[in-house]
């Protein structure tokens, strides 16, 4: 009898010690056989140019170029978690994912909730119009119109806000090509959106878009992380700091969104809540 116990001590040993060695789902072997960490990214891969799917279904654009430019500094193996964006901030805190780098504006809300990286990308909320419409020069001349932006986005909070005062009709959708097709089939009759992306939708489209002068806020970009999760916090700030100093920073901004969007960016937040 106590041979037996003995036997199924040292088994159940054995299994902890291998289970140990494997149920860390932070690692994968390289090329060379090392064993690195990985760094699990949360990421809504329908906002082009930031993150997308392109003809081949490779997740592309300008935040998955940084992420894995941070993970090659952090000689990490970056994975990407594909989640709606209606979702993404409860994945975060339910751990799903390490990290979120999905252009995700630094707001003093987030800030309550979440931890940010330094920001590494100028970004505000911008009106989209018709080519030659020169009507919209301030958030008031939304007055009357119909405005289409993604759902529970900083665009959607600054339309909901400026709605208040100014009557206009918020149309709100899943995908932000949702709102660029509305606007061309006629069904919404401007856009706020992210600046990125709207001087992505104006290059591919001069016909059917422009940006107006009108700005609504400003509002850069970080990686979002997990309150409190200090040390991933100065690992990726540290990466940041490298891809600046070497130019990787703005190679990226320049191969993405065809400038450099990356140096002397505005800090000081500019938002409506």
């Amino acid at each position: 009898m106590k041979k037996s116990i003995l036997i199924i001590t040292v088994l159940l040993s054995v299994l902890l010690l291998f289970a140990a060695c494997t149920s860390d789902a932070e690692e994968t072997s390289g090329d060379n056989g090392d064993v690195k960490k990985v760094l699990t990214i949360g990421v809504d891969d329908t906002y082009p140019p930031m993150e997308y799917r392109d003809e081949n279904n490779e997740l592309v654009g300008f935040d998955v170029a940084l992420a894995k430019a941070i993970g090659e500094k952090l000689d990490m193996e970056v994975k990407f978690i594909s989640t709606g964006w209606d979702g993404i901030f409860s994945g975060l805190k339910t751990e799903n994912y390490d990290a979120i780098i999905s252009s995700v504006s630094i707001t003093p809300l987030r800030l309550k909730e979440f931890d940010f990286s330094d920001a590494y990308l100028s970004n505000g909320q911008v009106i989209v119009v018709k080519p030659g419409d020169t009507s919209v020069t301030k958030p008031e001349d939304l007055a009357g119109k119909n405005v289409g932006v993604q759902i529970e986005t900083t665009a959607d909070v600054a339309a909901q806000k400026y709605k208040e005062e100014n009557d206009f009709e918020i149309i709100r959708y899943d995908e932000i090509i949702q709102t660029f097709n509305a606007m061309k089939a006629g069904h919404v009759d401007y856009i706020v959106v992210d600046y990125p992306v709207a001087i992505e939708y104006v290059k591919n489209d001069v016909s059917s878009f422009e940006i107006s002068t009108a700005q609504l806020t400003n509002e850069p970009i970080g990686v979002c992380l997990r309150k409190g999760d200090k040390e991933l916090q100065e690992k990726i700030n540290g990466a940041l700091e490298e891809l600046r100093a070497d130019g990787t920073l703005k190679a990226i901004s320049e191969e993405w969104l065809g400038s450099d969007y990356t140096t002397d960016i505005d800090l000081e937040l500019n938002v409506i809540e």
